[in-house]
């Protein structure tokens, strides 16, 4: 595998794992305190706009390849969720 397929792949995770982020501190949004909370608006802020980037460049070019891997980590995200919550 070439080192630019591998970058790729990369890139691709990391923009599905921004986009796991900004749903999670969606569930979290109003779970802090208020100096807590403001850096934590900061932080879903940003990636819901970076999210919204990833978006825009996804419907123009068609490539839909960050949702594919954004569904598979949430997908486990959510299964350890479920096993967590099962042993409490």
């Amino acid at each position: 595998m070439s080192y630019k397929v591998k970058q790729e792949i990369e890139s691709v995770i990391l923009l599905a794992l921004v986009k796991c982020v900004s749903e999670q501190c969606s569930i979290l949004k109003d779970q802090h305190k208020l100096n807590v909370k403001r850096k934590f608006n900061k932080l879903l802020n940003t990636a819901r706009a970076y999210e919204r980037e990833i978006d825009i460049v996804m419907e123009q070019t068609g490539d839909f390849g960050v949702e594919s891997v954004y569904d598979t980590i949430m997908e486990t995200i959510n299964e350890s969720k479920e096993k967590v919550y099962e042993g409490l």
